[in-house]
C-alpha cells in the first residue's frame, strides 16, 4: 500500500455503527492520525453543517480536517472553516423528479443546512430527523422549489417499497440528473457530475495530495466512485456485494465490529496491529 497522507470515511453503515455511534476503537485509531501527518475526514450523503454538528457528540472533533457532504458535492475545511458547493439541483429538475413519483407511497426530503423540508412529515421521520441532527419542517414543495436550488432530492419510504421505488426510477430519464439507492429506505437525485468520487478528487485538489496516496470506506452504492478513485477503497463485510467487487479490499469486519479502526490499526499503524487486534 502506497504511504497515506488522507483518509476518508462514509458515516452510516461504514465508521458509524447501527445504534449510529463512533465506537471507542473507531475513536482511538482515527484520534492517532494528526500525528502522523495523516488527514482525516467524512465522506458523506448528509449535509456538512449536521454532521459537524455531530463532531462533539461523538468526540472526534479535534480529528477531522474535512467534511465532505451532500455525497460529493460540498467540501467544508474545518481549519480554514471555508466551504464550497458544487453543480446544485435547478428547483425545475428537482419538480420535475417529484411529478414522476408523486403518486407512489413516498415522501420528498429537501435539506438545506440542518433543515429538512419535506412534503409530509410524521413522528417517525421527526425522530429520525432529530438522530441526524436535522429539523423537520412540513411546507407545501411547489412554490419553494420554483426558484430556488438544492443539492439533492431525497425520495424516502418504507424499506419493503423501495423496490417498486426502484423499478419507477428505471422509468425516469433525464439528462439533469441521476438516482441512487443510499440506505434502504432512501433513493437520490443529485447532479450527474456529483458522486463521492468526485468529492475526493476536490478533497485531494484542496489539501495538495494525491489520490495514490489517499484511503476511502464505504459501504454502499453511493461510495462506488470513492472507493474506486482511491488507491486503497475498502468495503465494508456488511457492504453491498457491487460496492465489494469494486474495492481494494474487503474487511472481515462489519460497522458494529469497528472495521475502520481495525483496517487503520493494522495497515497504517502496523507496530500497534498486535496490541488491538
Amino acid at each position: 500500500m502506497e504511504p497515506v497522507t488522507l483518509i476518508a470515511t462514509d458515516l452510516d453503515g461504514t465508521f458509524l455503527n447501527s445504534k449510529k455511534q463512533v465506537s471507542d476503537l473507531n475513536r482511538k485509531a482515527v484520534s492517532k492520525l494528526k500525528n502522523h501527518g495523516i488527514l482525516f475526514g467524512i465522506a458523506s450523503g448528509r449535509p456538512v453543517e449536521t454532521v459537524r454538528a455531530m463532531l462533539k457528540k461523538w468526540k472526534i472533533e479535534d480529528s477531522v480536517s474535512f467534511i465532505m457532504g451532500m455525497n460529493g458535492g460540498v467540501v467544508y475545511d474545518l481549519r480554514q472553516r471555508t466551504k464550497e458547493e458544487y453543480h446544485v439541483l435547478d428547483g425545475e429538475v428537482v419538480l420535475d423528479v417529484i411529478h414522476f413519483f408523486e403518486d407512489l407511497d413516498v415522501d420528498f426530503w429537501i435539506l438545506e443546512g440542518a433543515t429538512r423540508y419535506t412534503n409530509h412529515t410524521s413522528i417517525e421521520t421527526q425522530e429520525h430527523a432529530r438522530i441526524f441532527g436535522e429539523t423537520e419542517i412540513e411546507i407545501d414543495l411547489e412554490p419553494y422549489l420554483e426558484n430556488n436550488t438544492c443539492n439533492k432530492l431525497i425520495i424516502h419510504c418504507d424499506k419493503e417499497y423501495m423496490p417498486i421505488v426502484l423499478e419507477r426510477a428505471k422509468q425516469y430519464k433525464n439528462e439533469a440528473c441521476v438516482g441512487f439507492l443510499t440506505a434502504d429506505n432512501l433513493f437520490e437525485y443529485v447532479d450527474p457530475r456529483i458522486n463521492k468520487g468526485y468529492g475526493i478528487e476536490k478533497v485531494a485538489k484542496h489539501f495538495g495530495v494525491k489520490l495514490e496516496n489517499c484511503v476511502a470506506f464505504g459501504d454502499e452504492q453511493n461510495d462506488k466512485e470513492m472507493l474506486e478513485k482511491v488507491s486503497m477503497g475498502v468495503c465494508m463485510k456488511n457492504g453491498s456485494q457491487d460496492v465489494k467487487e469494486c474495492s481494494a479490499f474487503v474487511s472481515p469486519y462489519t460497522n458494529d465490529e469497528s472495521a475502520v479502526g481495525r483496517f487503520i490499526e493494522k495497515n497504517v499503524f502496523k507496530e500497534e496491529m498486535d496490541v488491538i487486534l
